[in-house]
């Protein structure tokens, strides 16, 4: 074979190697579907009534961004939400399961279930969060305290006779109320209840004294009187309550405990599904209806990014964890 000749083979030969590689490439192309490629469940892991009401609040609008139905499903079954979050742990990480979960399963209740079948950090992909809202700390009308600091100094004054109510054993006000007696050293008597109704039921009859809840669940009784609100446990004052001081400056420190709702996916989900999931929550949450819409609910429209969001959950998880293991507070 002449030069030329060979000089031609050779084209030839490269020529069509580029083409395969080109029609391997747009094969490629054609059969990835673009996501979403079909309907997205979104697990709610607790009994209908609760953060669901939320988890639609995301959901319809979700749907138009993404143009795929988006649909709320409760998957409650105990455990304080971790059996629903134990399902999203294993499902396929392709960005059509995704978790719609509040602090539970992945700070407290994470902290007190020693045998998790899931990781509260690693097994999840932070998404993005919804909304955020602080709890307020009340007490029943016949305390003689008007302040966090009135209350310590009665309640040293009586040690073991104040009984504090929670949602439940392991919950987030079970442990933050453990955590508010590690740091006062004041004595008090947990009643677990099953669910907010009843506790505040009780604390309103004087069978508890004490109690923290969303200001949703409980602005009403203290602006007629019922309840006797002593702080906030956020950082910053409630513009629903914007009289009502934080913990922090009722002079014992900081006792933060703040509810919130948020979204995440399987670990290993690809980047740009979350990014993608991330940009169009945040920017429902911009919109002047939806922010109507969560402040209706007692609570704040929470702009995140998923690092940030992950930085809250690993942090949370570890503070109430400690304060599970100083109060050897455990299910097994």
């Amino acid at each position: 074979m002449c030069g030329r000749q060979f000089f031609i083979a050779a084209r030839i030969f490269l020529s069509a190697i580029v083409a395969a590689g080109v029609s391997a490439f747009a094969a490629g192309v054609a059969t990835a579907q673009p996501y979403p490629a079909r309907p997205i469940k979104m697990v709610v892991p607790f009994p209908p009534g609760g953060a669901d009401v939320m988890a639609r609040l995301v959901a319809e609008p979700l749907s138009v961004a993404l143009g795929q139905p988006v649909i709320a499903e409760n998957r409650g079954g105990g455990g304080g939400g971790t059996v629903g979050a134990k399902s999203v742990a294993g499902a396929d990480a392709d960005g059509h399961t995704l978790l719609f979960t509040s602090p539970g399963p992945l700070t407290t209740s994470a902290a007190v279930y020693r045998n998790l079948d899931y990781d509260p950090v690693r097994s999840f992909v932070p998404v993005a969060m919804i909304a955020t809202s602080p709890f307020v700390l009340v007490v029943h009308p016949n305390v003689p305290a008007t302040s966090v600091k009135e209350f310590v100094t009665y309640a040293k004054a009586n040690p073991g006779r104040i009984s504090y109510a929670s949602v439940g054993y392991g919950t987030l006000p079970h442990l933050f109320f453990e955590l508010f007696k590690q740091r006062t050293g004041i004595e008090m008597v947990h009643v677990p209840y099953r669910g907010s109704a009843p506790a505040i039921t009780d604390l309103l009859a004087g069978q508890v004294q004490l109690y923290i809840d969303n200001t949703r669940n409980i602005a009403s009784f203290i602006r007629a009187g019922r309840l006797k609100a002593l702080a906030v446990t956020s950082e910053a004052r409630t513009p629903d309550l914007p009289e009502l001081p934080t913990i922090g400056e009722s002079g014992h420190g900081e006792f933060l405990a703040t509810y919130w709702n948020g979204v995440l996916a399987p670990a290993g989900t690809p980047p740009p599904i979350v990014e993608k999931l991330n940009a169009a929550i945040n920017a429902n949450l911009q919109t002047a209806e939806t922010r109507a819409s969560v402040a209706k609910l007692g609570m704040a429209p929470k702009i995140a990014t998923t690092r940030e969001f992950g930085a809250l959950i690993a942090t949370e998880f570890e503070k109430w964890l400690a304060v599970a293991k100083a109060a050897d507070i455990k299910v097994e």
